[in-house]
């Protein structure tokens, strides 16, 4: 199964009533990294002895997978099923740091030109079917990836991958890069040389899998059965037998089945009934930090969104803080740069823009639309959060003589008008699966990465080009902040995209689960959880 295009908006995740968000509301994570959970505020389940194998959890998702495929997946419902199928040399940790941890490597060593990464596997891997997974299969699944449309992008800095023995992988750069971040990414998730001799669409249908779970059946649009891979590499782990993940696309659907015990755990509980569900005995609200912003894209075909000043005015005319506090209910914070505040290397400088409508004024006085314009304003369908933004930013830009017209589209209608250019505006989100704004940064601003927000914003500015080829190709933690700083700065001074707010991941769960870890990085971990009877 393969994306209907090359890629959708990068790290989307749901949408509706709550969207997927990164928000400084809750105490940072203080989880365990590839190889634990303990409890937090990215957590479910207080103290109830040790972990219990055993039992089948129900977890209702908003929106089903795309795919399974490491190489071909960009959305987050996709990205997240495949973390935990398929495991990599490192991974995020769940700490709030969200630095890289060995996964199926022990550790790695650099040489002295810092140009070659060796990788040690752990002693004994093996797949789901029990066959040894060796270097080879890693080698195969990184030059795959590299090779891949969709993700081969964050492979731009490795020049070879080389088997030296059955447990060792050397990977040579083409210049001194951190590859930490880039080895955690779950594109570079492993699966068996040549795909064991299938095609990708016979070995996605029934995979072979190096993660804590294996799938089982999947009803596309309705359930995907997991179940627990026997050979996974952390003993005693996964501690559930396994896991069916529902598509329940309807917020009051979702809580019901949660209120009902249908369902263990259920993504987007709604803002508005966040105190309720806290409030209620037997149910609990997991607020996890995350990675993510929302943000308007500015489509530059459009004549008067080529022009700098009225791209600045309607940035300067909007009321975040009323989003905030209406849209998500005060479980968010407004956004000034296009980075958000859990990434490494956020510029807190960059302070949200206060609504001005003077200023706005006088930046669409001096544009080439000085008495306004229309444009059309492209959200998800049924998105109450979105819905809400649109309505504040409508009222605000008609302050400035812009006559928007919100317009509702299916989710992945919407992904597949901003890759294909045929938008105006519209609202979209980014999110980080590694702790690296290498990930997004390109998909930002790159011209010619295709299926990237750069192109469907006709954005190609060299400036903000340089400073990040500047951050690609340097080691100096100092030099990359530095220079990722002035990639916000010249975002914001050019403003193709219009930063919003951040918001958190929140879950509903039942308090028999206990051990559901939601790290920044979004890919809850699975494998953690478990079940009281």
């Amino acid at each position: 199964m393969t994306p209907e295009i090359t890629r959708t908006t990068r790290r989307r995740f749901l949408g509706r009533s709550l969207a997927h968000g990164a928000a400084l509301i809750a105490s940072p994570l203080a989880l365990s990294a590839c190889a634990g959970a303990v409890g937090s505020s990215g957590a479910s389940g207080g103290p109830a002895g040790p972990p219990r194998r055993g039992g089948h959890a129900t977890f209702a998702r908003l929106d089903d997978a795309i795919s399974i495929d490491p190489v071909a997946v960009a959305d987050n419902e996709s990205i997240w099923s495949v973390s935990n199928l398929f495991a990599r040399l490192y991974r995020s940790s769940a700490t709030s740091d969200g630095r890289s941890v060995p996964c199926l490597a022990t550790g790695h060593s650099l040489s002295a030109d810092r140009l070659t990464w060796r990788f040690s596997l752990r002693k004994g891997l093996r797949f789901s079917d029990g066959s040894p997974l060796t270097a080879d299969d890693v080698k195969f699944s990184i030059d795959r990836n590299t090779a891949s449309a969709a993700n081969g992008y964050m492979n731009a800095a490795i020049a070879s991958v080389a088997a030296s023995d059955a447990h060792t992988v050397e990977i040579r750069t083409h210049y001194p890069t951190d590859l930490l971040g880039v080895v955690s990414f779950y594109g570079n998730g492993v699966v068996p040389r040549g795909l064991g001799g299938r095609t990708a669409n016979a070995f996605f249908a029934r995979p072979v899998t190096t993660g804590p779970f294996t799938m089982t059946s999947w009803a596309v649009g309705q359930r995907m059965v997991l179940a627990r891979n026997p050979h996974y590499w952390q003993p005693g782990k996964p501690y559930l037998d396994g896991v069916t993940l529902t598509v329940v696309p309807n917020d009051n659907s979702r809580m019901l089945q949660l209120r009902g015990q249908q369902a263990d755990v259920v993504e987007q509980v709604p803002f508005s009934q966040i105190s309720s569900v806290k409030a209620e005995p037997g149910l609990r609200v997991v607020l996890a930090s995350s990675t993510r912003l929302d943000f308007l894209i500015l489509n530059q075909r459009y004549a008067p969104l080529a022009d700098v000043d009225v791209r600045r005015a309607m940035s300067a005319a909007i009321d975040r803080d009323s989003i905030v506090k209406l849209g998500l209910f005060g479980y968010g914070r407004a956004l000034g740069s296009m980075f958000a505040p859990t990434w490494p290397d956020y510029d807190g400088s960059l302070t949200p823009p206060t609504r001005d409508v003077a200023v706005a004024r006088r930046l669409m006085k001096r544009s080439s639309h000085p008495d306004g314009f229309r444009v059309k304003y492209s959200i998800d369908t049924g998105d109450a959060t979105q819905a809400t933004a649109a309505q504040i930013i409508e009222s605000n830009l008609s302050d400035i003589g812009i006559k928007v017209a919100i317009e509702e589209f299916d989710p992945n209608a919407l992904f597949n008008m901003i890759a294909q250019e045929t938008f105006q505006m519209a609202q979209t989100d980014l999110s980080l699966d590694v702790m690296d704004p290498f990930e997004n940064v390109p998909y930002l601003i790159d011209p010619h990465l295709s299926g990237g927000l750069g192109p469907s914003a006709d954005l190609d500015d060299p400036v903000v080009l340089a400073w990040d080829r500047r951050a690609q190709h340097s080691t100096s933690s100092s030099a990359i902040r530095d220079a990722y700083a002035h990639v916000q700065t010249r975002l914001r001074q050019i403003s193709p995209f219009i930063p919003l707010y951040s918001q958190p991941y929140a879950y509903g769960t039942v308090d028999r689960l206990h051990g559901f870890v939601v790290p920044p990085t979004g890919d809850y971990r699975l494998e953690d959880a478990w079940l009281t009877t």
